[in-house]
Formats: structure tokens, C-alpha cells, sequence
């Protein structure tokens, strides 16, 4: 992760969120209050928390707008859902 260096060599994709994070918590007193945002960015990038879930809120209001159409394609929309959180998983 922090190393730099990804799962299969060359540069980790979140690196430059931390070498962000870091260069402000260098120059800052209270990093913490004041990196929130580099933080909440690194951390982001990391665990795709914030896009995993606007990706569900996105589904279910979908499945709302057309239940007929989510009914009928519901295991493909899981089999989606599915692929969509292990993208996420690395």
C-alpha cells in the first residue's frame, strides 16, 4: 500500500494519495485536522467505500424506477453487483 509499489509491481495506485497525505502532515501541526481531506482521499482510495456505496444506491433506485425489469434481470443485476465489489476487493 504506503510502499509504493503494487500488487503486481511498479507504482501502488494509491501512492499519490499518500504521498499527498504525507507531505501535508509533514508541513502541518495538527494533521489531522487539518490532512482531513488528503486523509478521507487516501482512505478512499484504499477502500472505495464512498463509490461502493453511491454503486448501490444507483442499483437500488434503478430496481425502484423499473421492478418489472429488475424482477426478470435480478440474477444479472447480482451477478453485476457481484463483479462490481470484487473490482473493489484488491
Amino acid at each position: 500500500m504506503s510502499s509504493g509499489f503494487g500488487t503486481k509491481g511498479g507504482r501502488g495506485r494509491c501512492y499519490p494519495f499518500f504521498q499527498e497525505m504525507m507531505a501535508c502532515a509533514v508541513q502541518s501541526d495538527a494533521a489531522k485536522e487539518d490532512c482531513k481531506f488528503q486523509i478521507a482521499d487516501y482512505n478512499e482510495c484504499l477502500t472505495h467505500r464512498k463509490e461502493k456505496a453511491r454503486v448501490e444506491l444507483i442499483r437500488a433506485e434503478w430496481e425502484k424506477q423499473n421492478p418489472e425489469l429488475a424482477k426478470k434481470h435480478g440474477p444479472f443485476l447480482n451477478r453485476v453487483k457481484d463483479a462490481v465489489t470484487d473490482r473493489f476487493s484488491d
